[in-house]
């Protein structure tokens, strides 16, 4: 710097600046220095308080997560466990609990094609395409769990499909499906089977135990079998869901003709069929509570 205060030498390139307010070598500006100070380097940056924009990102993006994967296990019964299942995972809950109730809703919309039609679907084929349209969504027009939604499209994808039927479990793989006539007039114990699943129990609801009057007209036996967690056949955790389906609905003769349609009516909305679920470590109440508990996140965005 000379006696006047003027610097003779450039900051950026070291030339000299013979008075000028700008280098003639590198076009440094001293007025423009002068206006907008140097800029600080990004360590500089982060050192002088930067880091707090980093620690705090990282928090918000850790309860982001954390939320999302709460929505997808839903709580525990333990504030432990919860904890575990959104830090760990829940070991494939909710891949179980969607598999099993899928493969319920797809009895359920078998049981209201026999209804229709007077037969079975082809489970060769498309069978999706042919069941779809009988799923209970698409039958009532809303989902039983639903009193905050009446329209089910309303709902979250999260909560819809449980009520969809697909051909693929919670994992994304294709069920096993198996379908057969039952000849209930040679009695339970000529089919091992049969004998089996009878002696196990079958249900009609969550809360009801029955067992169908295979001796009354056609029936026919569905299975719906799930690889599980490990994606192999024939395994440990495979998933079974054993669905007791009337294969014609029995009409009284001389009844009224309204009494029919109703008896009709009641048939194909209620989707009624005997089942039972094997394999699984939860079961059809704990996939609907969480359902539930999606709805729930979801109603209070």
């Amino acid at each position: 710097m000379d006696v006047n205060g003027v610097d003779t030498a450039c900051p950026e390139c070291g030339s000299e600046l013979r008075g000028a307010t700008i280098c003639a070598n590198c076009g440094w500006d001293s007025t423009i220095a002068l206006v907008g100070p140097a800029r600080r380097s990004r360590l500089e940056s982060l050192l002088s308080g930067g880091w707090r924009a980093l620690v705090y990102g990282a928090l918000a993006a850790l309860v982001i997560v954390a939320h999302l994967h709460y929505q997808e296990s839903g709580p525990a019964s333990t504030l432990a466990e919860t904890l575990r299942w959104i830090a760990l995972g829940d070991d494939g809950r909710s891949a179980e609990l969607l598999t099993i109730h899928r493969a319920h809703e797809v009895a359920k919309a078998t049981a209201r094609h026999l209804v229709h039609t007077m037969q079975p679907p082809d489970f060769a084929g498309d069978w999706v395409s042919q069941l779809a349209p009988h799923a209970t969504m698409n039958v009532r027009g809303w989902m039983p769990l639903l009193f905050v939604l009446a329209d089910s499209q309303l709902a979250p994808a999260a909560v819809r499909e449980f009520f969809q039927v697909r051909a693929a479990d919670g994992w994304g793989r294709a069920y096993r499906v198996a379908i057969r006539p039952v000849a209930g007039s040679s009695g339970p114990s000529a089919d091992p089977e049969v004998a089996r699943d009878l002696g196990l129990g079958l249900q009609t609801s969550f809360f009801r135990w029955a067992t169908p009057p295979l001796d009354q007209g056609a029936w026919l036996r569905l299975e719906l079998v799930s690889a599980g967690c490990d994606g192999a056949f024939d395994t440990g955790d495979d998933l079974h869901l054993i669905s007791y389906l009337p294969a014609e609905v029995t009409l009284r003769l001389g009844g009224a003709a309204e009494d029919a349609r109703r008896s009709l009516e009641q048939a194909y909305v209620i989707g009624e069929h005997y089942y039972r679920v094997e394999g699984s470590r939860w079961d059809l109440i704990d996939a609907r509570l969480l359902a539930e508990f999606r709805l729930d996140i979801f109603s209070l965005r």
